[in-house]
């Protein structure tokens, strides 16, 4: 367990994902998202089937860029510099606002009610909204699960996801409020936007070095 801890793509991981929490085009949107979730008459058991529907879906993305990277593991040192270099053109995907891959238009409100399978719909559903709009900071992730296994891909996507159900779960609608009629969304999402490229930046240059292993 201790060996976890000392991992530092795990938390590498979870903060990739507290950055996608803060997706400008996801994050207006939290309000709605969470009244869906937690109108439904047995709140838990549709907030435990988000949860795994939400997980699921992530983590299995990261089994198979685990798996394909794993065809290439051999290649050592050649293999951190692509590594690297791919997270760095993710970085500046996130610096210049652009998405890699395009919004998808998905009808979340036909989610509102049910229990703990309509939970799993609606966090796989929620997931695939979040895709597109963290596209450049989810593409950095499966760079580094690429230099794993297929497990550890996986791990590491299940923590990504973590990093954005925890505070999208609790603490939500507050920052959703506050980011968007307080500061105003120009301010903060161009400090945000410096702030993510400038990790991702730093986060591909020690792959390329490698002072960084997944």
């Amino acid at each position: 367990m201790l060996s976890v801890y000392k991992d530092i793509s795990i938390w590498v991981a979870l903060g990739h994902g507290i950055l996608a929490f803060f997706s400008p085009c996801v994050l207006p949107l939290i309000p709605a998202f969470l009244g869906i979730l937690f109108t439904a008459k047995n709140k838990f058991n549709k907030i435990l089937g988000f949860f795994i529907g939400f997980s699921f879906l992530f983590s299995i993305i990261g089994v198979f860029s685990g798996q394909v990277g794993s065809f290439f593991a051999n290649y050592g040192t050649l293999i951190n510099y692509i590594l690297g270099t791919l997270i760095i053109l993710m970085a500046i995907f996130y610096l210049s606002g652009k998405q890699i891959v395009k919004e998808s238009k998905i009808n979340v409100w036909k989610f509102k009610g049910g229990g703990f399978f309509t939970g799993i719909l609606f966090g796989g559903a929620i997931g695939l909204v979040w895709i597109p709009c963290s596209s450049p900071i989810l593409g950095s992730i499966l760079t580094i699960a690429a230099g794993s296994s297929a497990l550890k891909g996986g791990i590491l996507l299940f923590v990504y996801s973590l990093g954005i159900s925890i505070p999208f779960l609790t603490i939500g609608i507050p920052v959703s409020k506050l980011i968007s009629y307080s500061f105003g969304k120009p301010k903060w999402e161009i400090f945000l936007r410096i702030l993510g490229g400038t990790f991702l930046i730093i986060l591909g240059i020690l792959i390329m070095t490698g002072k960084m292993i997944a």
